[in-house]
């Protein structure tokens, strides 16, 4: 099964480019990804994997997907 998300995920936070505590549209996808490799069930593992991919396309769409750096960026008064 492709998990494309996960890896990608699994990609930044191993090049230090994420945070586990990170929550943003890939980890929002990354979960659905995981959840479909954990289905019990077939369907079950396609329903997550849909949801998934709806996830990057609105991303993409809205462009969060290239924004999520500087979203996730904590502000001064976050970082004291």
């Amino acid at each position: 099964m492709k998990t494309p998300a996960l890896e990608a995920w699994r990609r930044e936070l191993k090049a230090g480019t994420r945070t586990a505590t990170t929550f943003d549209w890939l980890w929002r996808a990354a979960c659905e990804e995981m959840h479909a490799l954990e289905a019990p069930t077939p369907a079950l593992a396609k329903s997550y994997l849909v949801e998934a991919q709806r996830i990057v396309r609105h991303a993409v769409k809205t462009g969060r997907s290239r924004r999520a750096r500087r979203d996730t960026a904590p502000t001064p008064s976050q970082s004291r």
